[in-house]
């Protein structure tokens, strides 16, 4: 029989009247909901959902659970409400309640207390411990339930069997205590402990208020009450864990006069519980995750990424040569190696936090796992990644830092590591198969020699290969100014007059040939070569229009495109600034293009930006505008010049109705707005004439021209006003 059977179940809390109790657990969390009813179900629990308080008092009245894990905030009806209403129905009085809350604020546990909760916990969850905490409850309720049922306090003393009690006086706050009420709290031998006042002194200060708080309350409201706390032995001055319960009891006058409660060392618990888990899930050793941690998370993420269409990725690696270590300087000096790799990998993986994507780190450690499945076995769990060759560059980074020399003890000790990538689907769709992938592929990568990777799929492998060939390469064009500029004009609609001219950044690599801004400008983002491409690109950009000015060019705007994670990550005002200054262009003449979407993940700092921007003098435009989700009251706050019209909305201007009415929207907004409206994309005179005749005032794309080099440009530049004029003229 295992202990989480549900006939265990029936050993451990004796008396309940299911063979298997119901547990209703209450949360809008779906997550939260799969993976309590997990381990609940494992531990012999039927579990029940609601996912807002006004169901969960339907479904208290349909199942009649045994104990409710409640969370605190949720729609419709929230946690505190939800407890007040159940606590207010017949058979809801005195059934377990476990609050569960990342409200962890002495008030927001008040208030819980205050409503009826039983317990509490704060998020995040251990749901390992959680089964544990609710099979304590349930025998916590049974024993409350036998104090209540008890006609004499001879009966409670003896229900209550090696448990400390007590009683205290409302009246005289006179306190009267067994023997094991002393033990537990550690009080010596003739030393006097007579009222409520005195038992509280020696609980530890940071516990006090809250007993204090807790226990008054129930005084007012004749409630119930249960708490933990924290209190120091007199005989070794080690800290010990104390659960007190009581509830009030009635006279047979009527009066309630006493409180009557048990008292309970739950240290041993405590600390037993921790030493299972540990056990269980962290690798004894290195005091990483172990296997079966790693599974759970595993789980977890398959589930998630699932869900969100997202992917991700296991690096399986072990140690080249560990059994030489180990031989020849010892199993202490092995483990010490072990040591030693866990704290790198954990460093590396921690520094790679970026390759989740999101704009939001916090919970990073929570979606990337390093774990130790035995041996010199190690796996690396990346929650969410992009695309493989994320995964890649964090097996290089792997590699690198695990070949650095080790101290161990007095010898140098070098080794390096084989690592096998899977990656989620492409190489599996459960637990077993992306980990057997991934084993594969380590097994493939030490045939062809140790020290690398090898990813589970060959074209994966051969396309993360060509990526950092790439990567490599950009990273030579930049230092060697391989990268040149294309121009491409935009016209004023109305007049024709050449309005200005957008910097675009070109790549002619001496063995491939033209290489696609659509291949390394977001590669450039992904590694942050995009910093130092784009202080390149605003300094030529400036200087090239400085020298076309003293040649006598007509005075026009030239605009710069500015990544997110120049926006973000550097200080765009600075590199602004210093290739004003370095050109000795007009700022005026300077035009920063940024997309909506950028402009929309910190708006607060994205508004403090744009207006230091305009303090330089230059202009700034939202390109790609339409294709967000920005709000009309945030956009009139936005200290910007020009909107430019996605080119998706002009590509079927002259079909489709529902993008001819976005355009004539964007293009009324900005002239309400007193901003300029510029189209993108206009390819044919059909498109130029509907925007013309929609009083947009600028246009860009292949009608006007594609975009041109230095020498193509000054040719165009020269016709221009001919070519554009027919156009115009022919309206």
């Amino acid at each position: 029989m295992t202990a989480n059977s549900p006939q265990s179940m029936q050993m451990v809390v004796p008396g309940l009247h299911r063979e298997r109790p119901i547990v209703l657990h209450v949360d809008d969390d779906l997550a939260s909901l799969m993976m309590a009813e997990g381990a609940l179900e494992d531990s012999g629990f039927d579990v029940i959902h609601a996912v807002d308080g006004q169901e969960a008092i339907d479904r208290f009245n349909e199942h009649e659970p045994d104990l409710i894990i409640m969370d605190a905030v949720m729609p419709v009806m929230d946690g505190f409400q939800a407890i007040s209403a159940i606590r207010k129905l017949k058979l809801g009085a005195h059934v377990p309640i476990l609050m569960i809350t990342g409200l962890d604020d002495l008030d927001s546990i008040t208030r819980a207390y205050d409503e009826g909760a039983t317990d509490f916990l704060t998020k995040p969850i251990n749901f390992f411990i959680l089964p544990h905490r609710v099979q304590y409850m349930l025998r916590s309720k049974l024993t409350a339930d036998a104090l209540r049922s008890s006609q004499s306090k001879l009966d409670n003393a003896q229900r209550i069997a090696r448990l400390g009690n007590w009683e205290w006086c409302l009246g005289s706050n006179e306190l009267s205590w067994s023997r094991e009420f002393g033990r537990v709290l550690g009080i010596e031998e003739g030393v006097s402990l007579e009222t409520w006042t005195e038992f509280v002194e020696y609980i530890e200060e940071p516990d006090r208020s809250n007993v204090l708080l807790i226990s008054e309350q129930s005084v007012e409201e004749k409630q119930p009450f249960n708490v933990e706390f924290s209190v120091l032995g007199n005989s070794d001055g080690a800290q010990r864990r104390i659960r007190l319960e009581a509830e009030p009891y009635k006279h047979e006058n009527g009066e309630w006069s006493y409180m009557l409660g048990t008292i309970q060392d739950i240290t041993e618990r405590i600390n037993a519980q921790k030493q299972i888990h540990n056990l269980a899930y962290y690798d004894l050793v290195t005091g990483l995750p172990n296997r079966a941690q790693l599974t759970e998370q595993l789980r977890y993420t398959l589930k998630l990424s699932k869900r969100n269409s997202t992917k991700f990725a296991i690096l399986f690696l072990d140690l080249d040569h560990f059994k030489q270590v180990n031989d020849t300087l010892g199993h202490d000096a092995g483990d010490d190696l072990l040591k030693q790799v866990a704290k790198r990998l954990t460093s590396v993986v921690r520094q790679s936090d970026m390759i989740s994507g999101g704009d939001d780190d916090d919970d990073a450690d929570s979606q990337h796992t390093v774990a130790r499945l035995g041996g010199d076995e190690f796996v690396v769990l990346l929650g969410v990644i992009n695309r493989a060759e994320d995964a890649a560059r964090v097996a290089e980074r792997i590699a690198q830092s695990i070949s650095m020399p080790y101290d161990i003890g007095s010898s140098a000790v070098s080794v390096t590591t084989t690592i096998g990538i899977s990656v989620y689907p492409a190489d599996g769709d459960d637990t077993e198969s992306m980990m057997k992938s991934a084993d594969v592929a380590m097994y493939h990568a030490k045939e062809s020699g140790r020290n690398g990777y090898q990813f589970y799929s060959r074209s994966i492998h051969e396309q993360a290969l060509t990526r950092f060939s790439l990567e490599a390469d950009l990273r030579v064009a930049i230092e060697t100014e391989q990268l040149t500029l294309a121009f491409q004009p935009k016209i004023d609609m109305k007049t024709g007059r050449l309005a200005g001219v957008e910097a675009l950044t070109r790549w002619n690599h001496p063995e491939k040939g033209a290489v696609s801004p659509s291949d390394f400008i977001p590669l450039a983002e992904e590694t942050g070569l995009i910093i130092e491409l784009g202080r390149w690109v605003l300094r030529e950009a400036c200087l090239q229009m400085q020298h076309w000015i003293e040649a006598g060019w007509p005075s026009m705007t030239i605009a710069v495109n500015c990544s997110s994670v120049q926006f973000t990550k550097s200080d765009i005002i600075e590199d602004i600034n210093a290739a004003i200054a370095y050109s000795g262009l007009d700022p005026m003449l300077l035009e920063i293009e940024l997309t909506e979407s950028l402009l929309l993940q910190d708006g607060e700092k994205g508004i403090q930006i744009l207006s230091d921007m305009k303090a330089l003098g230059i202009q700034v435009s939202i390109d790609d505008f339409g294709t967000g989700f920005s709000s009309l009251s945030y956009l009139k706050r936005l200290p910007v010049d020009k909107l430019k019209i996605d080119q998706s909305f002009v590509r079927d201007l002259e079909k489709d109705s529902g993008d001819a009415a976005i355009v004539t929207a964007i293009i009324t907004l900005s002239h309400n707005l007193n901003l300029t409206v510029v189209a993108e994309g206009v390819e044919t005179q059909e498109q130029f004439n509907i925007l013309r005749g929609f009083n947009c005032n600028e246009a860009q794309g292949y009608l006007i021209s594609y975009p041109l080099d230095i020498e193509q440009f000054s040719l165009w530049l020269e016709s221009y006003r001919e070519q554009i004029m027919q156009k115009v003229s022919g309206l």
